[in-house]
């Protein structure tokens, strides 16, 4: 159905009359909160959680003076703490919320945009990619009511959030006027990312296309702040992660700042609206090109064609995780100024025994494999989306059995992460060797990149016997990685206890290069992963698909 309204009759007129532009929209902003009845509270409690968990750690991390002015001075003279954190605003005349924010205001804003982009694409362009949509518009629902439904309420939730975190800063003991300044920077760029999430979803044909639309212009604009604060200042205002940085909270708030986010979000809001009015519902302003009449004799196999199905958002990754890690390599050099500030040396040093720079790449190596992670979870998931979406039963008409079709889209998950991490290996290296001429470091970061991938492997393998189980059980997967951030950057500061930590698989990979190679705990891995493995292809066999 292409048709922009549904039609009614107007009394003995034979006369087809378009609903108004935003006929139900209240029904409609009903629905979503209650489709969100548990995912909106479970983002709310993630991103205000986490960052009070961090502001806490902070706190208690930076009790004197004397430590306050030791961690300005490495954050200001440390290329590598700009780049990471930001430029620092307040550190000239150091308080408590100035360090604070410096820690956590630039990966907070970087979780809310997240949280903005994937609910937007959550109700728009994936309800119309699963025809969901186009039973709703055969009612009498105005052609913008979901569109402008979705971004009052994703829009709402963000604000709610940003009252949350504005909450979170007061609870630990900072000033009314910071916290207020960065729950309304935190609210600014979630509501451009809202916006930008918006355009994504008119844009791409398809829910995974928008999803990685958004984090592409998010991915820019943090790159775009890091070239800024590292010496092109002015080079802020194209990034609106520059920009709510810029808002300085706990460091002279400049207000007046907003009006420029406030700009953003007028101006995306308003293109999707328009954009919307002028694509046919189902499609996008990019056109998928119709392929061959003849399929090529290469996609005969279940494997060929989930790798043809996934080879964009593979090579997507993989350039996004290359130029992280070359980024990294770059910085690394840097990590020896760290051993000025015994705080930050000893959290580096719980990397491993090694060098602070070994301990830097061996605690950037997990990061990247956890970002990666990502890619892991959503490639075996795309079993989920074609098995919704009905596109998996021609497959298995045929003479595919189901475990070989589980399989095909494993090996992918599999083999892309292998790639990924390879290739951000060697990006480190290249980074590494740019900014020292030094080779050293290559061999070593190799292989603590493919360690790290045998832990992705066993999340993904947890992905897919949830995925066997059944599909509404297969989200849970993202629940795997969110424990793997949690343990690995948070375990700490929330004190958790060994057996939590033990949860993630990450946690058992070897430190490398700061600690030595150990097999067994990844070949303890390697058999948890086939067993999860296992699991997954005996329960596909004995379920009805959907």
């Amino acid at each position: 159905m292409t048709a922009t309204a549904t039609a009614d009759v107007a009394a003995g007129s034979g006369v087809r009359v378009q609903p108004a532009p935003l006929a139900a929209f209240w029904r409609q902003l009903r629905f979503i909160a209650r489709r969100d009845r548990v995912r909106a509270p479970v983002w709310f409690a993630a991103v205000v959680g986490l960052v009070a968990a961090s502001a806490v750690s902070v706190v208690a991390l930076y009790t004197t003076d004397e430590d306050l002015q030791s961690y300005a001075t490495l954050a200001q003279a440390n290329v590598a703490f700009k780049a990471v954190t930001g430029p620092g605003y307040g550190l000239d005349d150091v308080t408590l919320g100035a360090v604070v924010m410096n820690e956590v205001a630039l990966y907070t804003y970087v979780a809310v945009a997240l949280m903005a982009v994937f609910m937007v694409v959550r109700h728009t362009r994936a309800e119309e990619e699963t025809e969901r949509a186009e039973l709703v518009r055969a009612a009498p629902v105005g052609r913008y009511a979901s569109l402008v439904a979705t971004l009052v309420w994703v829009s709402g939730l963000v604000m709610v959030t940003s009252v949350g975190l504005t909450g979170a800063m007061l609870a630990v003991g900072l000033d009314a006027a910071g916290s207020l300044a960065f729950g309304a920077a935190s609210a600014a760029i979630g509501v451009v990312f809202v916006g930008v999430a918006a355009v994504a979803a008119q844009v791409a044909v398809s829910a995974r296309a928008a999803k990685s639309l958004g984090g592409a212009v998010l991915g820019a604009s943090f790159v775009v702040r890091g070239v800024a604060d590292i010496g092109n200042g002015w080079m802020i205002w194209l990034s609106p992660l520059g920009i709510a940085q810029a808002i300085r909270p706990f460091a002279d708030e400049r207000w007046w700042v907003l009006l420029p986010l406030a700009a953003m979000a007028f101006v995306t809001t308003g293109a999707a609206v328009v954009l919307l009015g002028r694509r046919d519902l189902g499609a996008g302003i990019l056109r998928q090109q119709p392929g061959p009449s003849t399929g090529s004799p290469r996609l005969g196999t279940p494997f060929a064609l989930a790798v043809r199905l996934q080879r964009g958002a593979l090579i997507g990754w993989m350039v996004g995780l290359a130029l992280t890690g070359y980024f990294i390599g770059l910085i690394a050099d840097e990590a020896e100024a760290l051993a000025d500030n015994e705080a930050v040396a000893e959290m580096l040093a719980r990397a491993g025994q090694g060098s602070i720079t070994e301990s830097l790449l061996a605690t950037m190596t997990l990061m990247v494999a956890l970002i990666g992670s990502g890619f892991t979870v959503s490639s075996v998931l795309r079993l989920r989306t074609e098995e919704n979406a009905l596109r998996a039963d021609p497959i298995l008409a045929t003479p595919v059995d189901r475990r070989r079709w589980f399989a095909s889209h494993y090996s992918v998950a599999v083999g892309g992460s292998l790639l990924l991490m390879l290739a951000s290996g060697v990006m480190i290296g290249f980074g590494y060797l740019s900014a020292t001429g030094r080779t050293d470091e290559f061999l070593p970061v190799m292989a603590a990149a493919s360690a790290q991938w045998v832990a992705m492997v066993v999340l993904g393998a947890f992905t897919l016997a949830l995925a066997g189980l059944g599909t509404r059980w297969a989200l849970l997967g993202w629940v795997g990685l969110v424990a793997g951030f949690v343990v690995g950057f948070l375990g700490d500061t929330l004190d958790l206890p060994q057996w939590a930590r033990n949860v993630s698989p990450f946690e058992h990979v070897p430190a490398m290069p700061a600690a030595p190679f150990d097999a067994a705990p990844l070949l303890i891995l390697a058999g948890v992963a086939v067993a999860f493995t296992a699991v997954a292809m005996v329960a596909i066999r004995r379920r009805d698909l959907g």
